[in-house]
């Protein structure tokens, strides 16, 4: 869920957006080849939505407001669900106003379907 959270970073306290109560968010761990589904449950009072930065998807998929859908309304709730074509370190995002700024955003690993044909420490 996408939802306020009070925090105190530099001895002010402030209320900062969060995803499942955590900012940045949750690590997110794929493999290449999955099919990912989420669901994202907005408890803001304002529209929201995520943005799978880089992430080759369909476009209905890519979280971008009025763009490819229309956004998560407050208390909505939107699925997210799309095959993995690749491997990488990636990022993921809020695209509405500036929640991007205030915490929804979090890390992207997307594990090799195959193992590296080499071997390192």
């Amino acid at each position: 869920y996408i939802g306020e959270l009070p925090v105190n970073i530099t001895g002010a306290a402030r209320t900062a957006m969060a995803i499942n109560g955590s900012v940045p968010g949750p690590i997110l761990r794929w493999r290449e080849g999955d099919t990912v589904t989420l669901r994202v449950r907005n408890r803001l009072k304002q529209d929201t939505s995520i943005h799978w930065h880089g992430i080759i998807l369909p476009a209905n998929m890519d979280g971008v407001p009025g763009l490819s859908f229309h956004g998560i309304a407050p208390d909505g709730m939107y699925e997210y669900k799309f095959k993995v074509h690749q491997n990488g370190t990636y990022w993921y995002h809020s695209h509405s106003g500036l929640q991007e700024q205030s915490g929804v955003y979090g890390a992207l690993v997307i594990d090799a379907k195959d193992p590296e044909p080499f071997v390192y420490d």
